[in-house]
């Protein structure tokens, strides 16, 4: 990966090489340095790298008592976007003697290449890990996934890309395979709307509706709520940008 491409500055280049070291951790790693992720599928569809992506650029790590959080980065100066179980905030950069410091009035993130560091009301909470979902997110954008998403009862797996779009349902049993979107019909950093798509036996309607979603068996956080339609069922879920 080319960090020296992704960086035009100082605060630029910090950050690709802490947001890298954790790509490689996450990737190549079966889970990452935390738990193993029981609730989210991960039968899905052969990945095959499309070739380099910029770095990646959305964070899943878990904290202490369960709770679980997912981070938007916005830029190496504008900050980071922070969702958790019931609420999204916006933390900003600032200067850091390592790695990479976010922070708002309550909130401390500081992510070092080996550490994540979580402060509420400049009290550390923790240990934090690298969560089980960041290597499964991870793997579905260098394969050309703009988007994911994930549900329940029954349970569903849902990736949409420019050159295909993948629905896993029954536990992995069952896998559907569409065209992809066009890339001007969709953005991962704004992902929501109405997204309809046929292969020769099915219609698959995507809603995707901008706001905070929790997953209801595993706790974590989305961006987006997402509905689908297909074959006269209905299925719901929560889902996030791939970027």
């Amino acid at each position: 990966m080319d960090l020296k491409k992704l960086a035009s500055g100082s605060s630029s280049a910090v950050l690709a090489a802490t947001l890298a070291a954790i790509f490689i951790l996450t990737v190549f790693a079966t889970s990452g340095c935390g738990n193993k992720q029981e609730n989210s599928p991960t039968s899905g569809p052969t990945y095959v790298p499309v070739g380099e992506r910029e770095l990646f650029q959305i964070f899943s790590f878990d904290g202490t008592m369960g709770n679980r959080y997912l981070a938007h980065f916005e830029g190496p100066e504008a900050g980071m976007t922070l969702y958790t179980h019931d609420e999204v905030r916006h933390l900003k950069r600032v200067e850091a003697a390592s790695g990479e410091k976010f922070q708002d009035d309550r909130l401390m993130v500081w992510l070092q290449s080996e550490q994540i560091i979580f402060q509420v009301d400049g009290k550390n909470v923790g240990p934090c890990h690298v969560s089980g979902l960041q290597p499964i997110l991870a793997k579905a954008w260098i394969s050309g996934g703009d988007f994911w998403a994930v549900g329940n009862e029954p349970s569903w797996n849902l990736v949409m890309g420019r050159d295909r779009v993948f629905l896993i349902t029954s536990q992995g049993e069952t896998k559907e395979e569409f065209s992809g979107l066009p890339a001007k019909a969709f953005n991962p950093r704004d992902p929501a709307g109405t997204y309809v798509l046929a292969n020769k036996e099915h219609e698959l309607k995507v809603e995707i509706i901008q706001g905070l979603c929790t997953n209801t068996m595993s706790g974590e956080p989305f961006a987006v709520s997402v509905r689908l339609e297909i074959d006269g069922k209905t299925l719901t879920g929560c889902g996030t940008g791939l970027f």
